[in-house]
């Protein structure tokens, strides 16, 4: 039958290796979870990246077709007898001119804006793994601060019940396992 003594060393180590089983299970979600966050991050830049390319080749095309809109305008014009350099064909292209870069304005506008939001979501998510890796640290942290706590509870209840009052414990009990909780 086992004695008092190595019952309470076998319940202090137990104790012990569940809070660092505990503490690296912490650390290892939170890192797979800021792992995640950096990959969203990087996605995230790379769309604002790709959603200012794309609207300043739409910006352009827009102001290639303006063009081609216009001088088809002043075709037509020419074609139909009215003199294109004067009075309102001036204003007829001049016109479409003006819409026609306000079309181009307000795709780069919108292009930027979108580009925006996607720099603010990848900065959302880099302190969102920022914010998991520290969370998995203070886990760990806690984990073991919990388990010694616990530790030391059962041994002060040990102590005052006066169980195995009047013997020590060699000093191998005291050399419990370290947990590698960084990798």
């Amino acid at each position: 039958m086992c004695d008092p003594v190595s019952l309470g060393v076998a319940s202090l180590v137990v104790g012990v290796a569940g809070a660092g089983m505990s503490a690296y299970s912490q650390y290892q979600s939170a890192q797979y979870n800021a792992q995640v966050a950096r990959n969203n991050q990087t996605i995230a830049q790379q769309n604002s990246s790709i959603a200012l390319q794309q609207g300043q080749t739409q910006e352009e095309n827009q102001r290639l077709k303006t063009g081609g809109m216009v001088a088809g305008i002043e075709a037509q014009q020419a074609a139909s007898g009215v003199n294109a350099n004067t009075g309102s064909s001036v204003d007829v292209r001049s016109s479409a001119a003006e819409t026609g870069e306000l079309d181009a304005l307000t795709i780069r506008y919108n292009s930027n804006l979108q580009a925006r939001n996607f720099t603010q979501a990848a900065n959302s998510y880099g302190a969102q793994a920022s914010l998991d890796e520290a969370q998995g640290e203070w886990g760990v942290a806690g984990s073991i601060l919990g388990g010694a706590s616990s530790v030391s509870g059962k041994w002060l209840q040990y102590q005052q019940s006066g169980v195995g009052a009047g013997t020590s414990l060699p000093s191998s009990y005291y050399n419990l396992p370290s947990f590698n909780v960084g990798g």
